[in-house]
């Protein structure tokens, strides 16, 4: 067995044990009482057991040292059980100080997709519209512009000033602002980030996510058709639902490749990685539109209430879609970058 597939198992596996711990503990009242206002510290407790936080970031900081593709099945876990905890945000904020490295001295840590500004005097200033998780967070990672350089900084939330934020998917999110804070780490930024900060990976690690989602909304919607009966057979049997599954299939199945193709991507360098974040964050977020709106027709009143399940999934679909950066804002930063190339550079860019 080569080296790649033994690490490619590595990632599986973390997933599955991941799903095996997601499918025990996270039910509909555990996704409940966090959108309450809850942490779960039991559930993040027995994840940082398993050693999952530290999965993307380099052995020599203390991690599993493996890249973006074998994790790709994590991220999809995540999305898979909208899995109400900060995993994601955790393990891009340890693989970014890793990359530059330093080990992560704690993970109760969440990542900022803005690009904050450090003044002559080494302070921090800026501010992110939508932090995820920063009230159960203790610090945060963010990339900042000093003069021409990009630095890779680490600071205290609670140094910044935070407010509460009400979001279609009710996960704890806030407002941050920064001004004047010392970083606790200022250093510069490793090569794979470059004007959009870490955007591109916050973006990737959603899409992802959003697959995921995409693919246990599908199944969800799968059950209920073949369960369901109306005028004498279930519901599944009439064309009209069968030709909306399929088109949910087809959204899924676009969605988990575009997802795939930006973790690979992600693992060849900052350009490829950029386009692979614009690539997979578009297609999740049109599929995530189209797809919830087939599932609740599906459904039907059942899927809007309280009491179902599927709200939940159906909400981080819209969340997730518009968090670091919309398929709408993606789409013109590529038409952007695209013209900027020129038209020799079209086939390419298309191909490779």
């Amino acid at each position: 067995m080569n080296a790649i597939n033994t690490e490619m198992e590595v990632g599986e596996l973390l997933a599955e044990q991941l799903a095996r711990l997601f499918s025990e503990r996270v039910t509909h009242q555990a996704l409940t009482r966090v959108e309450q206002g809850a942490f779960d510290q039991v559930l993040w407790g027995d994840i940082e057991q398993l050693g999952v936080v530290g999965a993307l970031t380099p052995e020599l900081a203390g991690g599993a040292g493996l890249n973006w593709t074998q994790c790709a099945a994590i991220f999809q876990t995540l999305g898979e059980h909208a899995a109400p905890i900060p995993l994601a945000e955790a393990m891009l904020a340890t693989w970014a100080l890793g990359r530059a490295g330093i080990e992560a001295d704690t993970t109760r840590l969440t990542v900022s997709s803005a690009i904050f500004e450090i003044d002559t005097n080494g302070k921090l200033h800026g501010a992110d519209s939508l932090l995820p998780w920063a009230a159960h967070a203790q610090s945060v990672v963010a990339i900042a512009k000093a003069g021409d350089d990009y630095r890779l900084c680490l600071f205290l939330i609670a140094d910044a000033e935070i407010n509460s934020l009400q979001t279609i998917a009710r996960l704890p999110s806030s407002q941050l602002i920064a001004r004047g804070v010392t970083p606790q780490i200022n250093v510069p930024a490793p090569n794979i980030f470059g004007p959009l900060g870490l955007q591109p990976a916050l973006a990737t690690a959603r899409a992802t996510a959003l697959a995921g989602t995409l693919a246990r909304m599908l199944e969800l919607t799968i059950e209920y058709a073949n369960t369901r009966s109306q005028f004498g057979k279930t519901i599944g049997r009439f064309q009209a639902i069968q030709h909306l599954i399929a088109e949910f299939a087809e959204l899924t199945a676009a969605a988990q490749v575009a997802a795939a193709f930006a973790c690979r991507q992600f693992d060849r360098g900052v350009d490829a990685s950029e386009r692979g974040a614009a690539v997979a964050k578009i297609r999740a977020g049109q599929s995530a539109t189209r797809a919830a709106m087939i599932a609740h027709q599906v459904f039907g009143a059942i899927g809007f209430t309280d009491e179902h399940i599927l709200h939940f999934y159906s909400r981080r679909l819209w969340q997730w879609r518009s968090e670091a950066g919309s398929e709408h804002w993606w789409a013109e930063w590529l038409g952007q970058q695209t013209l900027a190339a020129g038209g020799d550079a079209l086939w390419s860019g298309i191909t490779g």
